[in-house]
């Protein structure tokens, strides 16, 4: 059987245009998608939060960096519920990510759920045990609360990760101190003022 070249040209140049179009609608969509986050970015560097928030809002809920935003953005806009419910379906869209679990703790413990803020910490440290956003975040709450035995264990863990943090030293000291074991404090104290010669908050700690 003769097959007619002119045939066959022409089905080949209708394939390579059928699989050129999902390619360029790919790209189309890219470039709308670049576009959206870029204006949202400015206006948020303008403080326009709601402007930067409609930007990419109607980019879809199954979008794992647009929901991100989304939480960073109603968090920034004191909308913590809805900043909570974006992190909360960005985490269940990357299941091993960190980062909207660090996310989600912003706008909980600004709202007051404590607890819960809390739980997305300790979701956080079975991800990455050594997280030092979740651990030192943990550590302020339990020392806000007064529950300074917790937040020296957390402060502990920092200071061993990260012996020369005087930030997490402090915290570890006063936490001590606090607790009543002024000995142990005093040490932290005083290993500060070597980090940090004069740091009031040590001197203070060791009135």
């Amino acid at each position: 059987m003769k097959i007619n070249a002119r045939l066959l040209e022409r089905a080949g140049l209708v394939l390579c245009l059928a699989l050129a179009l999902p390619a360029r609608a790919l790209a189309s969509d890219d470039s709308q998608r670049q576009a959206k986050f870029a204006l949202s970015y400015g206006l948020e560097a303008r403080r326009d939060l709601r402007g930067a928030i409609r930007a990419i809002e109607d980019l879809g809920e199954d979008d794992y960096l647009v929901e991100l935003r989304l939480g960073w953005l109603n968090y920034r806009n004191e909308a913590y519920k809805t900043s909570a419910d974006h992190y909360s379906r960005a985490a269940r869209l990357a299941l091993d990510a960190v980062e909207p679990l660090l996310g989600m703790m912003l706008p909980l413990q600004a709202a007051g759920l404590i607890d819960a803020a809390l739980r997305a910490g300790n979701s956080a440290l079975k991800l990455d045990p050594c997280n030092y956003t979740a651990l030192s975040r943990m550590a302020g709450i339990r020392y806000s609360r007064k529950e300074y035995d917790l937040a020296a264990s957390l402060y502990r863990r920092l200071t061993r990760l990260y012996p020369t943090d005087t930030e997490m030293l402090l915290g570890l000291g006063w936490s001590l101190k606090l607790h009543g074991d002024k000995a142990a404090g005093s040490a932290v104290f005083r290993k500060v003022l070597v980090l940090s010669p004069g740091n009031p908050r040590a001197l203070a700690g060791l009135k």
